[in-house]
């Protein structure tokens, strides 16, 4: 039971009388609130629900007019429908709410005859917009008719140009009669040019009358070229000509109607948008006829909304006073007794604070609730030794804290929410260049503005300028991130984000190294991009340098030694091959070439070339050697690695304009965690500077003049030492010189099948039967006729496919196929089916593709027969019999017997 004399019981009687009062308040006031919610509800309902009612109708009709120009731009019909699609939607709206306006309470608005003109102007508005889609409909169609017409004009001029032609011939003929003298056909050209002209013109016009003056005349000109005689001897040859010039002339024909309803589109689509955007301005003056009168009608509301609040305000005031007199008076009442002893029981608690562990606590003798505190008091004094144990601990905790804030790799800054430093550790001031003194009391702001003078740029992330006010507020609100770049080509990335009692904490990450190493990355990249391009260039021109190398070679060989075509074909053989060449050193790039790498000793190699690398230098240039005597061998092909460190030496020729010194060195290595021998090559040239240095392996990227080098030196020698496994470094500096080292494997044992057959003299053909497959028509066709050339009896397929269907009635000795085949069937996939077939059957393949691309990319054996286009004749022969034998056969392996005449 509750006791009267405790604290809780006289709390409770005065707080009881309290709330008698407060709910007297409460009850006069919920009373008040009600009546006044229900005239704002009265207010919403018939007022402000009407308004937004309206003002939504002037809106979408608005809208509606202003997407008219839009319609009339759409020049594609699946646009077209999808704008049909929006404007129905958009015009049911307003239909919806126009519906929904005879509902209004009219005789309190005043307006019983703004509604029905609103309906109309709808109506209108919505008829408006839907024959201008049909009009747009119309241009589209119209415009599509047109395009037509442009297409026949080209037709037109290649009638033109075959009336020219025939006219040509018909002159020059011997036995033409008035030869000398220009003919007919020319006065023919000049009617078509002048119809083409009308077309053309009638197709641009903007004027009805320009219009129809096209039109007379290409009716004019239309009727001369059909009145041409082309039964006379003069024009026979141009009749068939003449006729499809006058059937096209028939079909445009129709352009001058065509361009006439386009006028006539148009200017009804400008009338259509006049239209809609008058309409919708009439409709917008109706709606704010209406709005306001139903803002009149919501004033008078709001009054009588006003009225009710007053008065519920004036209830509420007196009750509220009366609440607030019996509040003192059970506050005065309860302190008197309670004030006291709290007193006394806080000066005790005070004492404990200030340390005073011997403390006594009063009244906890008392049967209310001070006695319960005291009591409870002393319980917390009995608990103040495990608080001071656990302050220490807490104090270790943060001197702990404090040496990982001091030692962290990154750096650290607190700023408050003015933007000024709070603290920061040692790391921020070694990342920034700060000292102590600097950054004190000092804001965002002037220590940002101190880096900008040293040189320091400070970027977003996508390397974007920075406003630093913008910034610095916006710190304060969300995460921010961005870079400090400085003059030392440090990168240091700034982590900001804000803290919940305001202010701001960043961090400073290092991250030079991480951007060196992402750049390399990007270039890698790019050169293996660029090479790929390159490979596949360097593929078609093979196929190209097929064709025309086996014609030349062809001509060639079937010319006498007297005659100058046997000259000019071959002085064209040999631009070709030049040609070929080129390609290589683009394959090399790539690394797609075919290599021959083997065990060499890169000292002997350097030491038996010095004398043809030292015979072009002059003699300002010395050229010197750095060679360690023992290295193991090396894995890869001498004859481009040759190659590679000649264009090495010239390029570092080229650099000593002033004359200096050439160091070619050798090394032992490490490549892949695995042994390597590193060849050199360094100059104390002029060096490269790094915008030039970043672009060095790029295909045709040369600094010297127009003539003087091809720019792909060095991107061939990239691309053979990745090809072989190794690694390329360059080092330069402007002004001071540069080193270029190539690292290579440590010699391995491989496969003999990688070795190509070696020329052993001109070989003779046979008359086997070779079934030719090769999806490019200029080399299928080249090949063929080289082979028959040979006396083989060769047989042309365009795909995989056909080949297939060749081989269930034919037998073949060898199968010729490219590697890379449209169709979906390649060569290596042909040939195991050729093999199920005939097994006897040989295999030859060739690609514009290297081998070793090809059984990278393509998953071709190592051990298979290859030729490399673009190839001639006396290689072809030298690698078919090769493959078949060195003995000619005839057909399925039998010995050759003499052919008889007329046999093939």
């Amino acid at each position: 039971m509750l006791s009267p004399v405790s604290v809780r019981g006289r709390l409770l009687a005065a707080f009881g009388t309290m709330v008698v009062l407060t709910t007297a308040v409460g009850g006069v006031g919920w009373f008040g609130l009600g009546e006044t919610e229900r005239a704002l509800l009265s207010l919403q309902r018939d007022g402000l629900g009407n308004i937004a009612l309206a003002m939504r109708m002037a809106e979408l009709s608005t809208g509606l007019a202003a997407r008219a120009p839009f319609i009339t731009a759409i020049e594609a019909t699946p646009g077209l429908d999808e704008e049909r699609s929006q404007l129905e939607l958009k015009l049911a709206d307003l239909t919806g709410l126009v519906n929904r306006l005879p509902g209004l309470e009219r005789a309190s608005l005043h307006v019983p005859s703004d509604v029905p003109s609103l309906v109309r102007l709808a109506g209108r508005l919505d008829g408006t917009l839907r024959n201008l889609m049909d009009a747009t409909g119309e241009a589209i169609a119209v415009r599509a008719e047109a395009s037509a017409i442009r297409l026949g004009l080209e037709r037109q001029r290649i009638l033109g140009e075959t009336l020219a032609g025939a006219a040509a011939k018909t002159f020059e003929h011997p036995g033409f009669e008035g030869a000398g003298t220009p003919p007919l056909p020319f006065s023919v050209l000049r009617l078509a040019d002048r119809t083409r002209d009308a077309v053309s013109a009638a197709l641009t016009t903007t004027s009805p009358a320009d219009l129809s003056r096209w039109s007379a005349g290409f009716d004019a000109d239309r009727r001369s070229l059909r009145a041409i005689d082309t039964a006379a001897p003069a024009l026979a040859i141009m009749a068939p000509s003449l006729d499809q010039l006058l059937t096209v002339l028939d079909t445009q024909a129709a352009v001058f109607d065509i361009r006439t309803r386009q006028l006539g589109i148009e200017q009804r689509s400008r009338f259509l948008v006049a239209a809609a955007n008058t309409l919708s301005v009439q409709l917008n003056r109706e709606v704010e006829s209406v709005t306001g009168a139903m803002q009149t009608a919501a004033r008078s509301r709001g009054d009588a909304t006003f009225s009710a609040l007053s008065s519920g305000k004036a209830s509420i005031l007196a009750l509220g006073a009366l609440c607030a007199l019996a509040a003192i008076a059970a506050a005065i009442y309860v302190m008197r007794d309670v004030a006291g002893n709290l007193r006394a029981v806080t000066q005790a608690m005070s004492a404990l604070a200030g340390g005073d562990r011997q403390v006594s606590v009063p009244a906890t003798g008392r049967p209310d609730e001070i006695g319960d505190l005291a009591r409870a008091f002393s319980v917390f004094k009995e608990n103040v030794a495990e608080r001071d144990a656990l302050a220490r601990k807490l104090g270790e905790n943060s001197r702990m804290l404090e040496a990982v804030f001091v030692n962290m790799n990154d750096g650290l800054s607190v700023f408050d929410e003015t933007g000024r430093l709070v603290t920061w550790n040692p790391r921020f001031l070694d990342l920034n260049g700060f000292t102590p003194a600097e950054v004190a009391g000092r804001d965002l702001l002037e220590l940002q503005r101190s880096l900008l003078r040293r040189g320091v740029s400070i970027r977003m992330l996508d390397g974007s300028s920075v406003d630093l006010e913008a910034l610095t507020r916006l710190r304060t609100e969300q995460a921010v991130r961005c870079e400090h770049h400085f003059p030392d080509g440090r990168v240091v990335e700034l982590h900001s984000s804000p803290m919940p009692s305001g202010g701001f904490i960043t961090t400073y990450s290092d991250l030079t190294e991480r951007k060196g190493i992402e750049k390399q990355l990007r270039h890698a990249q790019k050169m293996e991009a660029v090479g790929q391009l390159t490979g596949g260039i360097a593929h078609d021109f093979n196929n190209l340098l097929a064709a025309i190398m086996g014609n030349l070679q062809m001509i060639h060989d079937e010319t006498s030694e007297r005659d100058p075509v046997r000259g000019k074909a071959l002085r064209a053989l040999d631009a070709a091959e030049r040609g070929a060449t080129t390609i290589q050193r683009l394959l090399a790039f790539s690394r797609q070439q075919a290599l021959q790498p083997q065990a060499v000793d890169l000292d002997g190699l350097v030491d038996g070339m010095l004398d043809l690398l030292a015979y072009g230098l002059g003699g300002s240039i010395v050229l010197k050697t750095a060679l360690t005597p023992g290295l193991p061998p090396a894995l890869v092909d001498p004859g481009q690695l040759e190659n590679a460190l000649l264009n090495l030496v010239v390029n570092a020729r080229d650099a000593l304009a002033d004359g200096g010194t050439i160091v070619i060195a050798t090394e032992a290595g490490k490549h892949n965690g695995e042994d390597a021998i590193v060849l050199s090559v360094r100059d104390d040239g002029c060096g490269m500077p790094p915008a030039v240095l970043s672009r060095v392996f790029e295909p045709f990227f040369t600094t010297k003049r127009f003539g003087r080098g091809s720019g792909l030196g060095l991107s061939m020698v990239y691309g053979f030492v990745r090809q072989s496994g190794g690694a390329i470094d360059i080092h330069s500096e402007d002004g001071v010189g540069t080193l270029v080292a190539m690292t290579f494997p440590a010699a391995r044992p491989l496969p003999e099948t990688l070795a190509l057959p070696r020329d052993s003299g001109p070989v003779e053909g046979g008359r086997e039967r070779i079934l030719v497959v090769e999806d490019d028509p200029a080399v299928r066709t080249t090949t063929v006729d080289m082979l028959t050339a040979l006396g083989y009896r060769a047989v042309p397929a365009a795909s995989a496919e056909d080949a297939l269907l060749l081989l269930n009635g034919t037998g073949f000795d060898l199968l010729f196929t490219d590697v890379i085949l449209t169709g979906g069937m390649n060569g290596p996939a042909l040939a195991a089916i050729a093999k199920v077939r005939q097994p006897t059957l040989q295999i030859l393949f060739c690609s514009g593709y290297a081998r070793d691309f090809l059984v990278e990319s393509a998953s071709l054996p190592l051990d298979i027969n290859f030729i490399q286009k673009p190839y001639q004749k006396p290689l072809l022969a030298t690698q078919i019999r090769s493959v078949l034998g060195a003995a000619p056969t005839t057909g399925r392996g039998r010995p050759e017997t003499p052919a008889l005449p007329g046999r093939a």
